[in-house]
């Protein structure tokens, strides 16, 4: 018991001023594991943004489809993608050059929708004829459509409409 109370004095009362290797070793292992956890989130946070503007594009190229198919007298209508933008077009003549005063986009306050700071899209236009089809106005023909945002594509299939 004697002892005992010489190691605690020893110990409370010694000019200790350094850290244990145990220590040293737990301090490391948080700041790494807390140092992982971070570069998750960063990564998954742009994986995210890539993911909600996808998103946001199919649900915006499906409203110009069913605006095309319910419009009277038939009309092409569709998204013009200018790589950092896109707007809702409504294309009167057929020919794909020419359009008129920008729509409103559905969910926005604007005809233009910008994407998140880095990402990009081929440039594009991309008309829905009265069945919903995507629509080549030089080739006058129905032709598979292709939108690429950075790493993700979205291929609009001929013939059907069908958007992924």
């Amino acid at each position: 018991m004697i002892e005992l109370d010489k190691i605690i004095r020893y110990r409370r009362y010694s000019n200790n001023r350094g850290f244990t290797m145990i220590e040293i070793i737990a301090v490391l292992v948080i700041i790494g594991i807390i140092s992982v956890v971070v570069m998750s989130r960063g990564s998954a946070t742009d994986e995210a943004k890539l993911q909600a503007e996808v998103d946001t594009l199919k649900g915006h190229l499906r409203y110009a489809q069913y605006t095309a198919m319910n419009d009277i007298p038939p009309t092409k209508w569709g998204i013009q993608i200018s790589g950092q933008s896109y707007t809702l077009v409504r294309n009167l003549t057929g020919n794909g050059a020419t359009f008129d005063s920008p729509h409103n986009l559905p969910g926005e306050s604007s005809a233009t929708h910008s994407f998140a700071a880095p990402l990009t899209a081929t440039a594009i236009n991309v008309l829905f004829d009265e069945w919903g089809s995507p629509y080549n106005a030089a080739t006058k023909l129905l032709t598979d459509a292709t939108v690429t945002i950075s790493s993700e594509s979205i291929t609009i299939t001929a013939g059907t409409g069908f958007i992924p």
